[in-house]
């Protein structure tokens, strides 16, 4: 999936985990892990380890990082309170999920069975960026985004002109991000069927 897609994955989660721990911080840790691996992995694997591997799923792509994350995770969390690291952990897991990383054993349980797969890819970065630019979906994505975060302006701009405290604030926020959540699953829905109703007859 490209970049779009995990963001708003992420975000969609980050909003669902809201709903149970009422905390919007989460929301930002699981939409950053959720787009991390890429931000990591596609410069390092085509860049850095473009002449030997040219691969853009290797080490934040693998599942030992999702422990490493969660581990120092559960440290932060007993000394200094912070779920964090957790949620990024959550974030990592989901887009390794997305991109079904089990379908590449060896580059998702490294190092238990061997070196990463190689790989050969011609203008990686030049083809990626095309490829954002003409998806539908990613377009979809894109404009989701915009309009979540219009909204989430709205809000806190509202909040923070509030002269006297709302005894009702929780409650208002909770159905707020609740209407957020449903838009951004519409959209999901949407792509997926563009995805695979309307994609395959389409070359980008």
């Amino acid at each position: 999936m490209l970049f779009m897609g995990h963001l708003v994955i992420g975000l969609i989660i980050g909003f669902i985990l809201y709903e149970f721990f009422h905390d919007r911080t989460i929301i930002v840790f699981v939409a950053i892990g959720s787009v991390l691996p890429d931000i990591i992995d596609k410069p390092l694997g085509h860049i850095i380890f473009g002449s030997t591997l040219d691969n853009g799923k290797i080490f934040f792509h693998s599942f030992i990082i999702v422990l490493m994350f969660f581990i120092a995770g559960l440290i932060v969390w007993r000394l200094y309170k912070s779920h964090s690291f957790i949620f990024v952990a959550v974030g990592v897991f989901l887009h390794q999920i997305v991109d079904m990383m089990w379908t590449q054993p060896v580059n998702w349980y490294y190092p238990f069975f061997g070196q990463y797969q190689a790989e050969a890819h011609a203008d990686y970065f030049l083809n990626a960026i095309i490829a954002e630019l003409t998806s539908v979906t990613e377009w979809i994505f894109f404009v989701a985004l915009l309009a979540i975060a219009f909204l989430m302006y709205i809000n806190t701009k509202q909040q923070k002109q509030m002269v006297e405290p709302d005894p009702h604030l929780l409650e208002k926020t909770s159905r707020f991000y609740s209407s957020i959540l449903a838009i951004a699953l519409f959209v999901l829905a949407l792509s997926l069927m563009i995805i695979y109703l309307w994609d395959p007859f389409f070359s980008y």
